[in-house]
């Protein structure tokens, strides 16, 4: 039985911790996340990793820092054997490089070196790419840089949002991540070094990039929609509301200058030009208000047609 240290934060690590939790092969020693924060309607809270080892009574500690010489005796007094790292945000540095040199396992949602940093699965969607992959790596002192152990290839489906593709990357993540720990000797000896020339680097998701452009094609601007859903969520202005939309598709059988309103009513919903066609919303919110698919909201509420906005 190998003895895991896990550390992650999000909903995408809570399912590669609960397929470790419950095989035989691994015994989960303790669980590292973050300290608890304000989150929604200012209530603390803790991270859904941390509230996973909270209701199955796992060891879990919220440091500061892991890169001290507390936190590394602490873990060779439980004789962590692999640490797993999935989404967790602090920098793995020297101290806990040199203690556990090639035993430290990442989980990253993306074909590396393509796509290393903080938002791979948006950028994924944002560039329209049909393919995407989980990849377990070891880590080492770059940005996503170490060597690949495992990478299986997968396709992203055109109707995919993020939500959804989260999903499908935690699923087959937990899975690669099992099975890489299970079989490490053989992978680490045909482990596979990145090609840095070819690497490529997301940045932090910010709220502006919500922001939609009519100006560009249809294909740019439903990408944006679905790849943002989660934050900061697509949007427009319209009558000084910023209006998101949440859900959307491409139609090709209009013309007409980008940003022109060609239909807002319950029978044909809302359908705004692009310069290469139109996008026809299907669910939106505006401030302050639930979430409505558009049909249902026409049905109480005007917007108007022929304007530009």
């Amino acid at each position: 039985m190998l003895n895991i240290c896990f550390m992650g934060n999000p909903k995408f690590a809570v399912q590669t911790l609960d397929v470790l939790y419950n095989d035989n092969n691994f015994d989960v020693k303790l669980v590292v996340s973050s300290p608890d924060k304000k989150r929604s309607r200012n209530k603390v809270s803790p991270t859904e990793i941390k509230q996973y080892a909270l209701d199955h009574d796992i060891d879990v500690i919220t440091p500061a820092s892991v890169n001290t010489t507390e936190f590394v005796d602490t873990l060779k007094d439980l004789e962590i054997d692999f640490i797993v790292v999935v989404a967790f945000g602090q920098l793995i540095g020297d101290i806990l490089l040199e203690a556990f040199s090639d035993r430290i396992i990442n989980l990253h949602p993306s074909i590396l070196p393509k796509y290393r940093g903080a938002a791979p699965m948006q950028f994924t969607l944002l560039n329209g790419d049909t393919k995407t992959a989980p990849t377990t790596m070891l880590i080492e002192k770059g940005m996503d840089s170490g060597d690949i152990l495992m990478q299986e290839i997968v396709d992203v489906d055109i109707k995919d949002d993020y939500y959804s593709l989260e999903e499908k990357m935690s699923e087959l993540g937990s899975k690669a991540i099992r099975d890489t720990l299970i079989n490490f000797n053989e992978l680490y000896a045909n482990r596979i070094k990145q090609n840095h020339d070819e690497a490529t680097f997301t940045s932090k998701i910010d709220k502006e990039m919500g922001r939609i452009d009519w100006t560009k094609d249809s294909f740019t601007i439903y990408n944006q929609i679905r790849a943002l859903i989660d934050y900061p969520t697509a949007f427009f202005e319209y009558e000084g509301n910023n209006v998101k939309v949440l859900e959307a598709e491409i139609v090709d059988s209009y013309e007409g200058e980008p940003g022109f309103v060609h239909e807002a009513n319950a029978k044909s919903g809302i359908i705004i030009g692009t310069n290469d066609g139109a996008i026809k919303i299907n669910r939106l919110q505006f401030p302050g208000k639930k979430a409505m698919d558009t049909k249902s909201f026409l049905m109480g509420n005007d917007f108007k047609e022929g304007i530009s906005l």
